[in-house]
């Protein structure tokens, strides 16, 4: 019989509020719980946000609208891990599934 390791259920990146320092004029940095999440800059007469990973998300007009995203980013992206956490989990029970299934067509 085959088995399957367990899988880490993922912490959920999303939860708690975002804390915001600005360690120098025209810069707001976003953390949660100790951990980076991004980052919003004003250049040129409008925010530009940027997230975790350092891609940038947008420009606002608004440090408000601006922060927002940064907030969005952070969730949508735990969100996306949730996915995949799931979607290796169905494909691990599929694939034992059908060992299952073919070493007792073997047995017969």
């Amino acid at each position: 019989m085959t088995s399957t390791p367990a899988l880490a259920r993922p912490t959920d990146d999303s939860t708690g509020p975002l804390t915001w320092l600005s360690p120098e004029a025209k810069l707001w940095v976003a953390s949660r719980r100790g951990d980076f999440a991004g980052f919003v800059e004003f250049v040129d007469g409008h925010y530009d946000v940027t997230d975790a990973r350092g891609a940038h998300v947008a420009s606002c007009g608004t440090l408000h609208q601006a922060q927002d995203l940064v907030e969005h980013s952070t969730r949508r992206a735990s969100a996306v891990k949730t996915l995949a956490f799931v979607a290796v989990g169905t494909g691990a029970v599929a694939v034992s599934a059908l060992a299952i299934g073919l070493g007792i067509i073997n047995l017969g």
